[in-house]
């Protein structure tokens, strides 16, 4: 049988008081790659929004509205987001004025989505298409300008 030699007492003690007992066991530094700048931050929800409406346009292309109008769900979601990232950008007004649009788009885009598979409606569903035309159009002109 092994002895302790304390150490384990002395760890198992500091984790209960929730005080390191060493430096060693101090929280590390926060990374110097988690600070993304705010314009990384702002172009990187964008584009993530319009990859996630291009999803959206494919699904309802192939007539799989009910996961279309979740694809519309996430991104307005990264809309959402992207505006706040961007509130301070160069070009934060025409960002603004293209995240308005596109995220009024996808909100049409959804509801659209959702009349067509619960009604089998496909005009519901080809007007739910041209909304996600209209907002990846949106979305484009938010990336120029991001």
């Amino acid at each position: 049988m092994r002895k302790s030699t304390g150490m384990i007492s002395t760890l198992v003690l500091g984790a209960a008081l929730s005080v390191p007992v060493t430096a060693a066991q101090a929280a590390p530094a926060a990374p110097a790659a988690a600070s993304v700048s705010a314009a990384a931050s702002c172009h990187g929800l964008i584009a993530k929004a319009y990859s996630l409406n291009n999803k959206a346009i494919s699904a309802s292309g192939a007539r799989s509205y009910q996961k279309a109008a979740g694809y519309n769900h996430l991104t307005r979601g990264k809309i959402v987001n992207a505006e706040y990232a961007c509130r301070h950008a160069h070009h934060a007004d025409r960002i603004r004025g293209a995240l308005d649009g596109a995220r009024n788009g996808t909100e049409s885009a959804e509801h659209h989505n959702k009349r067509a598979y619960i009604e089998h409606d496909r005009r519901a569903g080809r007007a739910a298409l041209n909304d996600e035309y209209d907002v990846k159009n949106d979305l484009r002109k938010a990336l120029h300008y991001s």
